[in-house]
């Protein structure tokens, strides 16, 4: 074959364009190699920031949904490729919304479907403007409205503030739908008036009421007393704290353990709707106790206030007051204390046990009232002491194993140890016994002394079978030596029956006297020594001659049933009256006049 001749033209032709290729080429290498040299330069000019935020582009929606979160604000948005939900990476002044709920945080994970996010760094959720929570971190649910939020770099602790109360927590969940937070693994609720502590709690702000569980602890902030118990809930209100299980309040004088009730922590005042204990500590550390079924405790005026149940069912038990310092113990069905004043009250078949002495003394009334008063002991008045004044109103007795006593009112001053017996009194003391107007009686060790009439009376003693030594008198004055009558001092109006013993230890006369003077002093059951002056008048019968109305004086009475005994039972004792009840015979003999003329009143007397 022949070979092909190509013109000229055509030749030069592919030239030109070979040759235009290879600049296009050489062209685009160099451009690439200048772009890659100047990207590896810095700049040498700051670029000027953005005036607004770069917005992420939001759909065109109704943003007041209750039940939707909406993105409304953030610096960057960024959605990841190949995943198996859609959902947003958000960044710089993040800020959610659902409905009234306000979320800020650094940077977010959004998943628009699902209704839900978690939210990082410098994380607030705001409600209104009453309720702010900031945390590190954040893992909120739209559709249930639930959040759980956690401490981080950005908070060391998670914090709900609502007004006056902050809660703070390592972790919290908030359901925004129920208005309420909850901890379980530590966490403080601080107001303005407690700081309470705990292992688990919960606080609704609309209610404010908080519940705290394990390891509860409140502590004052005005005075801080502490309270401990393991069960609490408590209203950030009206700072009243509700009590449903054992619980110790610790203050700077008192301590009170109770199982249920309510203490209003603002006004430190309690009811003790439970068996309670409160103990009362003074100056000097002496320690009284008050107990009761239910107690009202004032602190602001020191005022308590025990009560005893109705409901048999509830097990009721009278209230106690224990005077450690003073040994006098007060029970009753109702009961009152004054820690200040020191003054104890109580009705309801109150009884007052005063074990000061070797010989216990108990003391019965319609109404029992103890105090401390507080008298000079010096001329100067630079020294003081106390001493104890115990007062039994209203068919009044005592008892102890020397000496047993009625009266209407009774009035014990431990400072001259006389027991002051006023309206109808008696004394038993052995086989004697002392009736008047009134009765006072100096106790020495609980064993009477001496005992004086000032307003007429009478002394009597059982001899044997129906006969009795008698004395009446205007003003009396007998002193008692081992349970026995040992003197007597009689003035004004003096009527004696006596039955003197012979010296063969027989009976055989009696003697009827009178006169306006008596001195008798005894041996026993022995008269040692009598005398009556300046006149006497009267007779001694042989006791076969006796008649019946020899016996007695007109105003003599043998009151034994009405004397007050009690039964011994080991350690434990109680009365014959059935713990208080008064018998028909004792509530009549005080309904009935006196057995003796009131004395005339002092034209003093009467002016007053």
């Amino acid at each position: 074959m022949l070979p092909v001749r190509i013109p000229r033209l055509i030749l030069c032709v592919l030239a030109a364009i070979i040759a235009a290729c290879s600049l296009s080429v050489i062209s685009r290498a160099y451009a690439q190699a200048l772009r890659q040299k100047a990207a590896q330069q810095k700049e040498s000019y700051t670029r000027p920031e953005p005036k607004k935020p770069i917005k992420p582009t939001i759909p065109d929606a109704n943003r007041f949904q209750e039940d939707k979160v909406f993105l409304e604000n953030a610096d960057s948005l960024y959605r990841p490729a190949n995943q198996y939900e859609e959902f947003q990476i958000v960044k710089g002044n993040v800020k959610f919304r659902q409905g009234g709920m306000w979320l800020f945080c650094d940077s977010a994970y959004y998943y628009p479907d699902q209704n839900s996010m978690n939210a990082y760094g410098h994380v607030e959720m705001r409600q209104g403007d009453t309720l702010f929570v900031y945390a590190d971190r954040v893992y909120y649910d739209g559709q249930s409205r639930h959040a759980i939020l956690t401490h981080g770099p950005s908070r060391s602790q998670v914090e709900l503030k609502n007004r006056t109360v902050t809660l703070t927590t390592d972790s919290l969940d908030y359901s925004i739908a129920g208005e309420r937070g909850w901890y379980t693994t530590g966490g403080r609720l601080v107001d303005d008036v407690n700081t309470l502590t705990s292992v688990y709690g919960e606080y609704s702000p609309s209610t404010k009421i908080a519940d705290f569980r394990y390891d509860v602890v409140l502590v004052n902030n005005k005075d801080g007393y502490k309270m401990y118990t393991e069960e609490l809930r408590y209203n950030t209100a009206t700072h009243i704290a509700d009590i449903s299980t054992l619980t110790r309040i610790e203050g700077a004088t008192d301590t009170i353990v109770t199982r249920g009730g309510n203490y209003n922590t603002s006004t430190d005042h309690a009811v003790l709707t439970a068996r309670s204990i409160i103990t009362h500590r003074d100056s000097a550390s002496n320690v009284t106790t008050l107990e009761g079924d239910s107690i009202i405790y004032d602190k602001l005026t020191r005022t308590s206030r025990a009560f005893m149940f109705r409901d048999p069912a509830k097990h009721p038990a009278p209230m106690v007051i224990n005077d450690t310092a003073r040994k006098v113990t007060l029970i009753g069905g109702y009961g009152e204390y004054n820690d200040e004043t020191r003054r104890a009250y109580s009705t309801d078949y109150p009884l007052l046990i005063e074990y000061s002495r070797p010989d216990t003394l108990f003391l019965r009334a319609d109404t029992v009232l103890t105090f401390v008063e507080t008298l000079p002991v010096d001329t100067v008045g630079t020294e003081t002491k106390d001493w104890h004044v115990a007062r039994a109103i209203g068919r009044a007795r005592f008892f102890s194993q020397e000496v047993q006593g009625i009266a209407d009112t009774l009035l014990f001053r431990e400072r001259d140890s006389i027991l002051y017996m006023i309206r109808k009194p008696v004394v038993w003391s052995g086989e004697q016994q002392v009736y008047g107007n009134a009765i006072n009686v100096h106790l020495n060790d609980s064993t009477a002394d001496w005992a004086e009439l000032p307003e007429s009376g009478m002394v009597a003693e059982h001899i044997d079978e129906d006969f009795y030594n008698q004395l009446t008198g205007s003003h009396m004055l007998a002193y008692f030596s081992n349970q026995s009558l040992d003197r007597l001092e009689v003035t004004g109006n003096v009527m004696t029956v006596l039955l003197p013993q012979e010296k063969d230890s027989t009976y055989n006369k009696l003697v009827n006297a009178e006169s306006s003077y008596l001195v008798l002093e005894m041996d026993g059951k022995k008269a040692k020594y009598l005398k009556m002056w300046p006149q006497v008048t009267g007779k001694v019968s042989p006791l076969f001659e006796v008649k019946h109305s020899d016996k007695y004086l007109e105003q003599f009475r043998w009151l034994a049933p009405l004397r007050p005994v009690r039964d011994w039972y080991g350690t434990k004792a109680r009365w014959l009256d059935d713990l208080g009840e008064v018998s028909d015979e004792l509530d009549q003999y005080f309904k009935d006049p006196p057995l003796f003329k009131p004395a005339p009143k002092t034209a003093l007397e009467m002016m007053r």
